[in-house]
């Protein structure tokens, strides 16, 4: 009986490993809609039997020894590893078509043309410098181009806004997911360590967070012996074993603007952050969206700076009676190109000229003010400079205001206008100035000016139809400038602009590229991990004709049995 017995137990055991080998084909075949799935393989494993009665040993049937999950390891790393370049790119590629979009070049009223425009309202007052209609025309322009800028600006500081959420948005998110991977390590541990197995589905729930979590942050993994997984960014570790150290996002201020900061949740430690959305976001904020705010303060600052040394030593179609500087001093005895004396445009060292014009007689005086500022000695500061003018000219006087502002005023019937500024202190200073402000936020059109069109300085001379001061601000448009290295205002600009552009195609071309490894890498864990219809079917039909041969085999045992069993009545 125990040779029946025996063949009974082949077929036994062929029924049941072969149904629970149909069960895995089915599985894989329900899950095949499932990107996160890994396709399993039921290992057939012959069982051994009790020797024939001639003494040979033909096996005891076949079990099911093992799933296996059809997973390359190092494929899945690489995988997470472009997951994070294409979710850096893309988030980089976002932010800076939003900026592109901000700058609206190559349209009618984008910021190369209304600098242009600009231009080109000296350009045209140069030749009726008496005209107020053309006066007007400068501020209408100026006034066009401050607007511009000061959209951009708007609209970058939204944009910075905009992602300091989303970048908060992303730190939570990753928050979850960690401490989702920390509560999968503990089922799958725990089912595992009855050594049955079993936590395939578990694991492939962990890698789909891992893929999920990598497209947000680089991170490092490496399995433990018992099943689970540290999760590490950098060198740091973020999940261990089921512990998560968590993520937060802290909103911080870096040079007076507010950052949201990455950082682990249990000790504020900074995250190393190398890949991932986070990473691109943060790289859009700081390089790309402030980068360009810089840049764009950078452009405002040398536009008011040059705009005004040309017309500061200008003069209009009348002379000016009392003026206050738009620029003060932090220290009234500090050198004036010192940080100590704090001004946004420093001076040098040189002289300009000072006209003072009796207005009912027309005789004229001019003195020169020269400027020390050579760092041999003891440079001019700005008291000295008054000290300097009050000796120096008469019916004229000079003061330093309450807010350390240069002041002068003429005597009555007196009025004074200014010329040949070599160290453009008169534009540090902010005296008969175009433009007041340093930079984006700050520039404006002269209140003085606005007040009196009568003072926009387009002349050098008070000769009747003077415009060469007009022309020369004009020409700024293309003069090549020292404090720009050589460009003009127009190359300037359109240097950040084409920079801006370059930076763009190539983080375009950075975003191509991880699409395409992406995707090959999605191919290869394709080919090994997905499922194919096609394979299972055959698989299915294999199993389903050993089955059924299982079932004959069986029931030809049964039979032989039931006639031993009528021969032994």
């Amino acid at each position: 009986m125990g040779l029946v017995t025996s063949a009974l137990t082949i077929g036994r055991s062929a029924l049941l490993a072969y149904q629970s080998a149909l069960q895995v084909i089915g599985n894989n075949v329900a899950n095949a809609g499932s990107a996160s799935y890994t396709r399993q393989t039921a290992v057939l494993t012959p069982a051994r039997g009790v020797p024939l009665s001639e003494g040979f040993l033909a096996g005891g049937g076949v079990t099911l020894d093992a799933l296996k999950r059809n997973i390359d390891n190092a494929l899945e790393n690489r995988i997470r590893y472009s997951l994070s370049d294409q979710s850096n790119a893309l988030a980089q590629q976002q932010a800076l078509g939003r900026v592109e979009s901000i700058l609206n070049e190559l349209s009618e009223v984008d910021l190369s043309t209304l600098m242009q425009r600009f231009f080109n309202a000296f350009g045209a007052l140069q030749n009726q410098a008496h005209d107020g209609g053309a006066r007007e025309m400068v501020l209408a322009a100026a006034d066009a181009l401050i607007s511009e800028i000061g959209r951009q600006r708007t609209d970058l500081f939204a944009l910075r806004d905009d992602l300091n959420v989303q970048i908060e948005d992303a730190a939570r998110t990753a928050n979850d997911l960690a401490a989702g991977i920390a509560q999968l390590n503990t089922q799958i541990v725990t089912i595992e360590s009855t050594g049955q197995g079993g936590a395939n589905a578990l694991r492939d729930r962990r890698d789909d967070l891992l893929r999920q979590l990598s497209e947000l942050i680089q991170i490092e993994i490496r399995e433990q012996p018992n099943g689970s997984v540290n999760v590490y960014v950098g060198n740091e570790p973020l999940v261990q074993h089921n512990v998560s150290r968590g993520i937060t996002a802290q909103l911080d201020l870096a040079n007076g603007e507010p950052r949201m900061v990455v950082r682990f949740a249990d000790d504020n430690g900074p995250l190393a952050l190398r890949g991932g959305q986070i990473t691109g976001l943060v790289v859009a904020r700081d390089t790309h969206v402030m980068g360009y705010m810089d840049a764009l303060d950078g452009f405002a600052a040398a536009l008011i700076r040059e705009v005004n040394i040309v017309h500061s030593q200008g003069q209009g179609l009348e002379g000016q009676t009392q003026v206050t500087g738009t620029y003060g001093v932090l220290d009234p005895t500090a050198a004036l190109n010192t940080q100590a004396a704090g001004l946004p445009f420093a001076p040098r060292n040189g002289s300009f000229q000072i006209n003072i014009r009796d207005q009912a007689g027309g005789a004229t005086q001019t003195i020169t003010i020269t400027v020390d500022l050579d760092g041999i000695g003891t440079d001019d500061s700005l008291e000295s400079l008054v000290a300097q003018i009050n000796a120096k000219a008469g019916n004229l006087s000079a003061s330093v205001t309450a807010d350390y502002r240069l002041q002068l005023n003429a005597a009555e019937g007196f009025e004074f206008t200014f010329a040949e500024d070599s160290a453009h202190v008169l534009a540090a200073l902010g005296v008969n100035t175009f433009f007041t402000g340093s930079d984006a936020k700050s520039m404006a059109v002269n209140d003085v000016l606005r007040g009196n069109l009568n003072l926009l300085a387009a002349a050098t001379s008070p000769a009747e139809g003077d415009g060469s001061n007009a022309g020369a601000l004009a020409a700024l448009a293309t003069r090549p400038l020292a404090s720009l290295n050589g460009r003009s205002l127009t190359e300037h600009y359109n240097t950040i602009a084409t920079q801006l552009g370059a930076t763009s195609a190539a983080v375009k071309s950075s975003l191509e590229a991880a699409d395409v490894i992406a995707f090959s890498l999605s191919a290869q864990r394709e080919s090994i991990s997905g499922v194919s219809l096609d394979e299972e079917t055959i698989s299915m039909l294999r199993l389903e004709r050993a089955f059924q041969g299982a079932a004959r085999y069986s029931a030809t045992v049964d039979r032989l049995i039931e006639e031993m069993l009528q021969l032994a009545r």
